[in-house]
């Protein structure tokens, strides 16, 4: 009795690292292609400006599916949507602020002048790994190009597939989804940081454009909103 309860214990541990074994062989590398991801957002350059600070949002929901994304960022009576298609590379965008509501859609030549407009950056790819909401990311460093002490720690995952997820912003080098990024948007700072993820059911008609409010040019709409963020300071 003794030798057989011996003899299933050495088989059960032989059969458990077995087990082990072939997990370990059979990792496949994560593939998501919908979802949302929340981030939070500070604004490390206006956290003397108490008034400023308090009114801007700290979060922002993104949206993703079949190679579009959906940002929205909502705080009280403001809700700002950039719309993106990395497909055919489209982009457009959505503004209210109490009963105040523009949209606009991106011209061939509005989408090209807001790609010259970006700040400029050289990226360095490190060996630098780690997690985030879940995912595994690889770290880069930007640095500016007419400022060398601005440099900028980006985070990144390929387990996110959307190609081509980075043509609307400075940091088309990084061939991966950002988690972790800063950006320059009105005179101000904005750091964006993946907190959380869910991979959700994402509705096509999430990516429709909005037709509420007033329809205005690209150029009057980042005069609209960089007046609003200058009333602030």
């Amino acid at each position: 009795m003794l030798k057989n309860s011996k003899a299933m214990k050495y088989h059960f541990a032989v059969a458990l690292l077995l087990l082990l074994v072939i997990a370990g062989c059979s990792n496949e590398p994560r593939v998501v292609t919908q979802g949302k991801i929340i981030y939070a957002i500070d604004y490390p350059n206006h956290k003397d400006n108490f008034f400023l600070y308090s009114i801007l949002p700290k979060e922002m929901e993104v949206n993703f599916k079949d190679g579009k994304i959906q940002s929205v960022i909502k705080k009280a009576n403001l809700i700002n949507e950039l719309l993106v298609d990395c497909n055919d590379k489209s982009f457009s965008a959505y503004f209210k602020y109490g009963d105040e509501a523009v949209n606009v859609t991106l011209t061939e030549t509005d989408v090209n002048s807001m790609l010259v407009d970006q700040r400029k950056y050289t990226i360095k790819m490190t060996n630098e790994k780690d997690t985030m909401a879940g995912f595994n990311v690889k770290k880069a460093i930007a640095t500016s190009v007419t400022d060398p002490s601005d440099k900028i720690e980006l985070w990144y995952t390929n387990e996110i597939q959307v190609k081509n997820s980075n043509w609307y912003n400075p940091f088309k080098e990084i061939n991966g989804f950002l988690l972790a990024y800063s950006i320059d948007r009105y005179g101000i700072r904005m750091d964006f940081k993946a907190k959380g993820f869910e991979e959700v059911e994402i509705n096509n008609d999430q990516f429709s454009p909005h037709t509420d409010g007033v329809s205005i040019p690209y150029g009057d709409y980042n005069k609209k909103l960089d007046g609003l963020f200058q009333s602030f300071e």
